[in-house]
């Protein structure tokens, strides 16, 4: 794997957290693979969140930012990415977490978790993507 393919996934990286806390569904969506799988798990063998292909992605990220009152601010901050495996065509990584979220009217923003997402990537038409992102919260 290139450089660039190394750069390129990270960019996707950095583009989630800014698409998702933007509260863009269609752009947080388009960065998995049509078939792309976005799983939570807190604590527990089986996934708390499973949501299968994009459009399943795209309504479930909608869904809670909806919910979301105005002025409220989520921040994935996401670090220390590590390639596990490196193809011309897939790849497989880890990456850190710490999120924190900030309604309106406080003082400033609040831990809103822990955790490392595992990242499953394949290289498609429109660039790599993911094929799997499940992130494990510490409980």
């Amino acid at each position: 794997m290139s450089i660039e393919d190394r750069l390129a996934i990270l960019e996707v990286i950095a583009n989630y957290s800014y698409h998702y806390d933007g509260q863009d569904a269609d752009a947080y969506a388009e960065l998995f693979t049509e078939d792309g799988v976005f799983e939570v798990y807190a604590g527990r063998e089986k996934p708390l969140v499973h949501n299968a292909g994009r459009e399943a992605i795209r309504e479930w990220a909608r869904g809670l930012h909806e919910e979301m009152p105005e002025g409220y601010q989520s921040r994935h901050h996401q670090t220390s990415t590590i390639f596990e495996e490196l193809g011309a065509d897939s790849a497989r990584s880890r990456t850190m977490l710490l999120g924190t979220r900030r309604y309106p009217g406080e003082s400033g923003p609040q831990v809103s978790g822990t955790g490392v997402y595992h990242d499953e990537w394949r290289k498609t038409a429109d660039g790599w993507r993911f094929a799997k992102r499940a992130i494990h919260m510490d409980p």
